[in-house]
């Protein structure tokens, strides 16, 4: 789970800071130009699926796309099902999505997207409409994770698979925190129980400090849209993480930290808390710290209890242009059935997007930490849905890792988040 995390959180920091193609053609034009429009897709449509289907997505390093697909194409002896690679890195992923979408190119049916490109497309009208589809299947799939695809009162996809970010703990060196403020207590007492997350300059750090800004009932966008990030929740939530700096509750190397420095230096022993996701556990049981740690959801804001994480993971969205939508739909019926999502968890070690398949004993056992992950998908929120999510995610990260090293105050950090948000909300 780790490369393709850390593809998503790369290349949106990549697309905020350069304003690649697809951004730059988001923010010129509209659906009415580039995309095509429909009615919502009929998930009845899936019962009379015939022919080719073209699934368009990463590079399958881990192998779940092409299994998916073999598997696919035995359970319907009458279609063939094909997976064409868009490239390894997330950003380039999408430029290739933007160029054949730009073109009305028919060769994709169904493509695999990261959870914050859903508005960017959806915006376009290059996504078919899933209301429809989402809808059959919403007392199945962890609501959270259906969140992801919610733009404009619609659904534009489906979820395949999800992700979020977990606490993990040395269990011979502290107990469980009930609170983020009891977490960085322990550091403050003893550096060696110090907390680590990802606080470099990047995607990795607007997602750490959106974790404690949803715990602490916080938001950026409110239910209309608008900025709201310039708020007393904010300011708090600044001071304490950079409070957390100075006092000791996490070291200063976690200014440099990415998701796998993190991992390493807790494996070292330089902390007894860290933040991460699902793949550090199998990592961590290979490491010198082989059963000496354990797994929960993040914490709770000043009163024990879960607290709010954000959300990551694979969505399949149908293209408008697809000459195939009936075989797409059972594609995606395919690839979110229970066995199939019970096969994803253990074949690939990937968090089902479908609830049930946290109460299959072959997924416990997969993944023993798979209560603690479900209860933490439960509870997670999606990062801002925008079509400029990548310039809202560098206003947030700049500005906090500016606190974070001392260069500017949380009073001084929340306006300027917001008034660069609100900037880039005017593009579109």
């Amino acid at each position: 789970m780790l490369t393709g995390e850390r593809r998503l959180l790369r290349a949106v920091t990549v697309i905020g800071a350069v304003s690649t193609l697809a951004v730059a053609l988001t923010a010129c034009s509209g659906p009415s130009e580039s995309g095509a429009t429909s009615a919502p897709l009929d998930p009845a449509l899936a019962k009379s699926a015939k022919g080719n289907i073209t699934v368009c997505g990463p590079t399958d390093s881990s192998g779940v796309w092409k299994a998916t697909m073999a598997a696919f194409n035995k359970a319907h002896p009458g279609m063939s099902a094909n997976y064409t690679e868009l490239g390894a890195a997330a950003d380039d992923q999408l430029q290739q999505i933007t160029q054949r979408m730009q073109t009305k190119s028919t060769q994709c049916d169904v493509f695999r997207l990261d959870v914050v490109w859903t508005a960017q497309l959806a915006a376009q009208g290059w996504l078919a409409d899933t209301s429809k589809v989402i809808a059959s299947k919403l007392d199945k799939l962890i609501p959270s994770t259906a969140g992801t695809l919610l733009y404009k009162g619609k659904y534009w996809g489906v979820p395949f698979y999800s992700n979020t970010g977990l606490l993990y703990y040395r269990t011979d060196k502290t107990q469980a925190p009930q609170t983020w403020q009891q977490l960085y207590s322990y550091g403050e007492a003893d550096p060696k129980k110090g907390f680590l997350y990802q606080a470099s300059q990047s995607e990795s750090l607007t997602v750490s400090f959106l974790e404690q800004l949803y715990s602490a009932g916080g938001e950026v966008l409110n239910d209309k849209g608008e900025v709201a990030i310039n708020s007393p929740k904010t300011v708090e939530v600044l001071t304490f993480m950079q409070n957390g700096i100075t006092k000791g509750a996490a070291p200063k190397t976690v200014l440099t930290y990415d998701e796998d420095a993190t991992r390493l230096a807790f494996e070292a022993g330089a902390g007894a808390t860290m933040r991460n996701y699902p793949y550090a556990y199998a990592a961590g049981q290979k490491s010198a710290i082989a059963g000496k740690f354990a797994v929960m959801p993040l914490p709770g804001w000043k009163t024990p209890g879960s607290g709010v994480g954000v959300l990551g993971g694979s969505n399949v969205a149908v293209s408008t242009f697809s000459k195939n939508q009936a075989g797409a739909l059972a594609m995606i019926d395919f690839m979110t059935s229970d066995q199939w999502q019970e096969q994803i968890a253990v074949g690939n070690s990937l968090a089902p997007a479908i609830a049930a398949a946290y109460t299959s004993e072959p997924v416990k056992k997969a993944l023993p930490f798979s209560q603690e992950l479900l209860k933490a998908l439960t509870s997670a929120k999606s990062r801002p849905v925008s079509p400029v999510y990548p310039q809202i995610s560098q206003a947030i990260y700049q500005n906090v890792g500016k606190v974070l090293s001392g260069e500017l105050t949380p009073q001084a950090a929340a306006p300027q988040m917001a008034d660069k948000i609100a900037s880039a909300l005017k593009t579109f």
